[in-house]
Formats: C-alpha cells, sequence, structure tokens
C-alpha cells in the first residue's frame, strides 16, 4: 500500500486521468468528479452559514491508498457514516480508540480529532460512499442550556475540562438515519432550498446519532459479542434487505445470500438492531412512506407501491398503527 500525507497528495497522486469540478450547483459549494491511478470518485461538499459541514463521498479503489492524516486544534466535531466500504485506521492510542482498528459499512463514528496523527487506509476494490458531518462546538453552545442531555465525552468537552480527542463507535446504522441519509444523497431541491434542505437534513442526523449515544450511556443499549465476520454479514443483509424492499427474500434466503446461518441471522439482527429482521424492514417501510408523503410529490397509491403494498388498505392500516393518523391525514399536514 503506497502512503502519502495530506499535504503531498496533488503531487504523489499525480495528474488525473479525467477531472471536473463543479462550484455552487445542486446546494453544493463544490463537487468534484474524477479518476487517477487510486480511484474514481464522485464528492460533494457544502458549508453552511451556522457552522456546520457536510460532504457526500462516492468513490471505488483500484489500487490500495494510504492517508497520513494531521489534525491540528480543532473545533470541529466529525461524525461520519459509512453506506459502503471497509477502512483501515492506525491511531495513536486515545479515549475510545485503539490503535489499529476498521471502520465497516452500517457503522457511525463520532469523533473529536484534537491535534493527532491518523493513518487511513483505502483499500483495492472498496467501494466507499459515505456521508459525513462537521459540526462546528460552537453550534452546541449556542443551543444547549442543559449539558446533561448530551453524552458525556461531548459534555467534558463543552466544560473545557476534557480537551483531548475522543472516538465513539456509536453502533448500527437506524432505519430513521437510513432514510435521512437517502434524502441527502437523492435530496430533491435547488438552490439555497436545497442548502436549507440539506443543513436541517445535517442536524437531524446529528441529533439521532447523539440519541442514540445517549441511550448506550444510560444501558438502553447493550454491547454486542456478535464476531466481526458475523456482524458484516448481518450488515450486507440489512443492505439486501432494504434494497428490495418492495419484494423482500425470505429469511432462508437472505441468510444465503450473505453466508449465514438464518438463526444466526435471526438473532444477531436482534442484537444489533433490537427488533426481527422483517420488523427492521417494516419500520424501514414506514419511515421511507412517511418521508415521501411529507415531501409531497406522489399519491398514497403510488408511495404504498414503492415501499412494497400492493394492497393501499393494507399500507393505510399499517401506517396507522405505527404512526397514530392515516396517510392521507399525514399528506394533507394532520400531524
Amino acid at each position: 500500500m503506497e502512503i502519502i500525507a495530506d499535504e503531498d497528495f496533488e503531487q504523489q497522486v499525480g495528474s488525473y486521468l479525467q477531472r471536473e469540478i463543479i462550484y455552487n450547483t445542486n446546494g453544493f459549494d463544490r463537487i468534484d468528479i474524477g479518476l487517477n491511478r487510486f480511484y474514481k470518485n464522485n464528492c460533494r461538499g457544502v458549508k453552511f452559514s451556522s457552522g456546520i459541514s457536510l460532504g457526500v463521498c462516492d468513490e471505488l479503489y483500484h489500487n490500495s491508498l494510504g492517508f497520513k492524516c494531521q489534525y491540528h486544534d480543532s473545533s470541529d466535531l466529525i461524525s461520519t457514516f459509512y453506506l459502503s466500504g471497509t477502512k483501515g485506521v492506525i491511531s495513536p492510542i486515545y479515549q475510545g480508540c485503539k490503535e489499529n482498528y476498521l471502520e465497516v459499512p452500517g457503522n457511525h463514528y463520532l469523533f473529536f480529532p484534537s491535534d493527532i496523527q491518523e493513518l487511513e487506509q483505502n483499500f483495492a476494490g472498496e467501494h466507499y460512499h459515505l456521508v459525513t458531518i462537521a459540526i462546528d462546538l460552537e453550534i452546541f453552545n449556542r443551543f444547549v442550556t442543559d449539558l446533561e442531555c448530551l453524552p458525556r465525552p461531548l459534555q467534558l468537552l463543552l466544560e473545557n475540562s476534557l480537551i483531548q480527542p475522543f472516538n465513539v463507535t456509536v453502533g448500527g446504522i437506524t432505519p430513521e438515519m437510513q432514510i435521512i441519509l437517502w434524502q441527502i444523497i437523492n435530496a430533491p431541491y435547488q438552490g439555497i432550498l436545497q442548502q436549507m434542505y440539506l443543513e436541517s437534513k445535517a442536524m437531524e442526523l446529528i441529533v439521532l446519532q447523539l440519541a442514540q449515544i445517549k441511550a448506550r450511556e444510560q444501558g438502553k443499549q447493550r454491547a454486542t459479542n456478535l464476531k466481526k465476520d458475523d456482524i458484516e454479514k448481518i450488515y450486507q443483509a440489512k443492505e439486501v434487505l432494504i434494497s428490495n424492499c418492495e419484494e423482500p427474500p425470505t429469511l432462508i434466503n437472505l441468510a444465503q445470500q450473505v453466508g449465514i446461518h438464518h438463526m444466526k441471522l435471526k438473532q444477531g439482527f436482534r442484537e444489533l438492531f433490537g427488533t426481527t429482521v422483517f420488523g427492521y424492514l417494516h419500520n424501514y417501510r414506514m419511515e421511507m412512506a412517511r418521508s415521501l408523503l411529507q415531501e409531497g410529490n406522489l399519491n398514497v397509491t403510488a408511495i404504498a407501491n414503492i415501499v412494497g403494498y400492493s394492497h393501499l388498505g393494507h399500507f393505510s392500516a399499517a401506517f396507522k398503527r405505527k404512526f397514530g393518523i392515516n396517510p392521507n391525514e399525514y399528506k394533507l399536514g394532520k400531524k
């Protein structure tokens, strides 16, 4: 694996075979589309006036590459959601961080990188699809009056009693997060409306992430004893499931597709996501339906078909059981 430093990137990677940089379009400040000797990429980034930055990066590596990332004193909290791809990280040991670890698809991470250097390993053949949010700590000072509602590492950071790096492997991307990530990647607006939409979705993701960390601190989530290979297969099964939400496979067929015993898949799904395989699918369908109803571009019948219901009455009944209101009323704004 070739290793380069951030500051030497352009010189050592060499000239791009193809590259296009587009500014101020589709709600993003910059869109970078390129192909070089290591990877093919399509990365979008925007910094909002509130102090939040959002990045959506889609990269396919054909040669392995290591980045030496130097983080200087920073006031930004970094949140990363892995939709696909596994990265290796070699790091100094600090709070919540091992010396050598993997960041895996289906997980999300919260990172405060104060004055450290890490080696980020990108592997040949990996397709990385990430959503990254950087949030200025000053935002919390504007919003928060009671620090007790925040996760402990962030409380200490805001109280200035622990100005040092920390890294939290939060856990699995929930169905609610999956919907928001999908909304960010496929944001439907233009110009200032697009920026407002993207900023609100980035903030929503941060809220869900911090709430998940807080719940774990309070003992509402338990650590898993599953092996790493089994966890990866269960997350792969989750992706297969939501990619085929209109016509999902059976439990046994799903297990066969990812190479795990169906009982281990069933038990592992409950351990990682707190619900059954098809309970997760149901939650995903309902959250997607709610999102589509909020957007208001499709009628209820079309939305029912998109989320896998051929019978409108069954969809309406399921939606009402989940949210306490039928989809037509929800679409009309009676929330």
